[in-house]
């Protein structure tokens, strides 16, 4: 099972506003977000491609587009030695629990030696269940987690900076 991240160019920035549609979709039963009167859900993304702390990218299984993940680059205009944060991340369902997710991730944090964050919703089980086993698997233990009240977040911390992954099988 070949999983590839591809860099999102400008020009297939249509492709990646289809694909929010269906990220936004699943994420309204937790944000209650409602379609625009055009029968689409509303998201700028301009911004990926004008401000260098965000970084798309489509995931690629087998020549087709099953997916696509947002890393931001934290505090990039103000800190040395950003923390990394997986900022939006989708795979289609019909990809879903057959570990192309968990591949994705590995390979998103194998791209950049950092301290990196993920972070979730409390209401979002399923986020927070698989983003726990994921990060856990990456660091075979190695992170911390906490909930911020404030956010009503749980949000996963940890580096690899000391050590490459094998983003094949997560062996460190």
């Amino acid at each position: 099972m070949e999983i590839r991240l591809r860099p999102v160019e400008l020009i297939h920035k249509e492709i990646l506003f289809n694909l929010y549609q269906f990220y936004l979709y699943d994420f309204s039963r937790i944000s209650e977000e409602d379609l625009g009167f055009d029968g689409r859900f509303e998201i700028k993304l301009d911004h990926y491609w004008e401000d260098p702390r965000w970084n798309p990218f489509f995931i690629y299984y087998e020549e087709r587009i099953i997916g696509f993940l947002i890393i931001l680059f934290e505090n990039y205009d103000t800190v040395p030695d950003p923390t990394h944060v997986i900022y939006d991340f989708l795979i289609l369902s019909k990809y879903r629990r057959k570990g192309f997710g968990k591949l994705a991730a590995f390979q998103a944090f194998n791209l950049y030696q950092a301290k990196w964050k993920v972070v979730q919703i409390k209401t979002n089980e399923q986020a927070i269940h698989f983003w726990r086993d994921v990060v856990n698997q990456y660091t075979v233990g190695q992170y911390t987690e906490v909930f911020r009240e404030d956010l009503n977040k749980y949000v996963q911390s940890f580096t690899n900076k000391t050590a490459r992954t094998n983003c094949a099988n997560g062996e460190r």
